[in-house]
C-alpha cells in the first residue's frame, strides 16, 4: 500500500510553495480528514487538465483548485487549461469549448491528460455532446498516442446524478474506446456543510480538498492495479 499524509500537510506545502496564497490548513473545521497520497514515481510528468469552473477553482485562488493540489502532491508539471463555463459543446468565458483546451494539451505534448464531463453541457442535444466528446478524445489520442488519458465524471454541487449520468456515460465510452482510463470521483462536496460556496454549485477550499482526496485515492488504486499487472495500458 502507498503511504498517505493528511490534507492539512498538503495544505501546508501549497502555502509554502505559493507566495501570498491563502493557507489551506486554515479552512473550515468541516473539511474532511481524508488521506492524500504521497508523491509517487514519474515525478515531473507533464499533465494537462481539460475542465470547467470546478477545475479552474472559480471563486478561489487558482492554487486552491483540486488539480493544483494533485500537482503539488504528485510533483506534476501542470497546465490547468480549465475555463469557467466551458464544456464539450458549451462555450466558456473565453468564447471557446473544450476543443480549444484539447489543442492546448496537444501543444503541451502532455504525457497525462485529465478530462472530465461538465454540467455546462446539460440542456444541449445529447447526441451532439456525445459526438463532441468522441471527437475530442480521438483527437487527443491521435495527436498524443503515448499519452495517458484519464476521464472522470462531471463534478457539480447543483445538478443531480440522474441529470449527469448521460454525460458521464458518453465520456466514459469515448475515453475507454481510445484505451484511456475512467475514474468515478462521485460528488464529494455536494450537499456537505462547509464544502459548497454560497452559489450552491462550486466547492469551497475544503470542497476542493475533498475532491483532491478522492482523486488521489483513485490514482493510488490505478497504480496498485498496474503494479499487480491488472490495470489497462493507460492506467
Amino acid at each position: 500500500m502507498l503511504t498517505h499524509r493528511p490534507l492539512t500537510a498538503l495544505a501546508a506545502i501549497v502555502t509554502v510553495a505559493t507566495i501570498g496564497a491563502v493557507a489551506l490548513s486554515g479552512c473550515s473545521s468541516a473539511a474532511p480528514q481524508a488521506a492524500v497520497a504521497s508523491p509517487v514515481a514519474n515525478a515531473h510528468t507533464r499533465v494537462a487538465v481539460i475542465g470547467d469552473s470546478i477545475e479552474a477553482g472559480l471563486g478561489l485562488e487558482s492554487n486552491e483548485a483540486w488539480p493544483e493540489l494533485l500537482a503539488v502532491d504528485r510533483r506534476w508539471v501542470l497546465d490547468n487549461l480549465s475555463v469557467s463555463g466551458a464544456g464539450f459543446v458549451a462555450t466558456g468565458s473565453d468564447g471557446a469549448t473544450f476543443d480549444a483546451q484539447v489543442d492546448d494539451a496537444i501543444a503541451d505534448d502532455a504525457q497525462l491528460v485529465l478530462i472530465g464531463a461538465s454540467d455546462n453541457d446539460l440542456g444541449q442535444d445529447e447526441a451532439t455532446v456525445s459526438a463532441a466528446m468522441t471527437a475530442a478524445v480521438t483527437k487527443l489520442h491521435t495527436a498524443l498516442p503515448h499519452a495517458r488519458i484519464l476521464g472522470y465524471d462531471a463534478l457539480s454541487g447543483a445538478a443531480s446524478d440522474e441529470d449527469l449520468a448521460p454525460l458521464d456515460l458518453a465520456l466514459e465510452t469515448a475515453v475507454t474506446a481510445e484505451g484511456g482510463t475512467w475514474i468515478d470521483l462521485g460528488e464529494p462536496y455536494r450537499d456537505q456543510g462547509g464544502l459548497v460556496q454560497a452559489d450552491g454549485e462550486h466547492p469551497t477550499v475544503a470542497g476542493q480538498q475533498a475532491i483532491a482526496a478522492v482523486a488521489l485515492t483513485q490514482l493510488d488504486g490505478l497504480l496498485e492495479a498496474r503494479a499487480a499487472g491488472t490495470a489497462t495500458p493507460h492506467a
